[in-house]
């Protein structure tokens, strides 16, 4: 029976890997949930450059007590990967309804982002500072060849339309030169429905350009996948390096567990692994409700989430 509690628990720990939004803490006062995060180089009226984006957060601060609908005043500040740390400033804060906000952040294209931080203490009652956490980024890996999905660079809608640009790196891991082209790459939506990667358009400058990739080296690019459905969601992109072998990579943002860890002061973050403590916590959750089908077994399941 252990055997079995073992390989759910292993399978349960793979769904729960993905993105996971919306994420969702609380500091025992304000509770903040963040929906997503995307890029957008003209976000706030900001002038895009080569080297610059805007790294957009879609988040929500709300009181634990109900009652109190004051506004809540609150500071952000994003830190990246390299702990690089980049504050916001009011015209990249955009209101969409009471307590739900976008929130841009000026960064370097490649950036990263690990962790966002609500500052208040300008909020008489809002409690202390914490911080969440954000997802380990997308990736599959073989001998072959590494891909690394960063996220949704821009999506838009045009005459009923959708065009959605992901942003990847891609790794050539073995000995030979690799031909990478946009026929490489096609996107599933949540219904299966196949769409295929765009060829580079010089004039709009989107798409991935055909290369020859060098073993070793690795190039970062946006992939573009145009005429979708306006209702279709990107759910798994795959990558086919041959006829016979190909990679799929689980990119829906809606398929996961949010994390509902308790937020973290900015000591407590350095301490604590909060994405393993998440996926532990969601698992243990997921457990419970298993045993119900094997009321027989009851007291040898609950052992062997003790062992566990």
């Amino acid at each position: 029976m252990k055997w079995k509690v073992l390989a759910l628990v292993f399978l349960l720990l793979l769904s729960a890997s993905a993105f996971g939004y919306p994420l969702q803490s609380s500091n025992g006062v304000v509770n903040c949930t963040i929906f997503g995060t995307f890029k957008d180089s003209g976000f706030g009226g900001y002038s895009s450059s080569d080297s610059n984006s805007v790294l957009v957060v879609d988040a929500s601060l709300g009181r634990i007590n109900q009652s109190d609908n004051s506004p809540i005043e609150a500071a952000y500040t994003l830190t990246d990967g390299n702990d690089r740390i980049y504050k916001t400033r009011s015209e990249y804060i955009k209101e969409l309804q009471n307590g739900r906000q976008l929130i841009g952040f000026v960064v370097p294209r490649e950036t990263i982002a690990k962790s966002l931080t609500i500052d208040l203490s300008k909020d008489s009652s809002g409690g202390e500072q914490f911080m969440q956490r954000f997802p380990d980024l997308v990736n599959l890996s073989n001998d072959n060849v590494t891909i690394l999905y960063y996220g949704i660079l821009r999506s838009s809608i045009a005459s009923q339309k959708k065009t959605v640009e992901l942003d990847v790196a891609i790794t050539n891991n073995g000995t030979d030169r690799m031909q990478l082209d946009a026929g490489n790459f096609t996107l599933k939506d949540q219904w299966g429905w196949v769409y295929q990667s765009k060829e580079y358009d010089s004039s709009t400058r989107k798409g991935i350009k055909s290369m020859v990739l060098e073993p070793n080296a690795t190039i970062r690019s946006a992939l573009a996948f145009v005429s979708l459905s306006p209702q279709s969601r990107p759910v798994e992109l795959v990558y086919r390096y041959s006829d016979q072998i190909s990679m799929t990579l689980n990119i829906d943002t809606e398929a996961g567990l949010g994390s509902q860890d308790k937020c973290l002061d900015s000591k407590q973050a350095e301490e604590t692994d909060s994405s393993l403590a998440g996926s532990i916590k969601a698992t243990k959750a997921r457990l419970a409700k298993v045993k119900k089908f094997n009321s027989s077994e009851e007291d040898e399941e609950a052992k062997g989430h003790d062992e566990l």
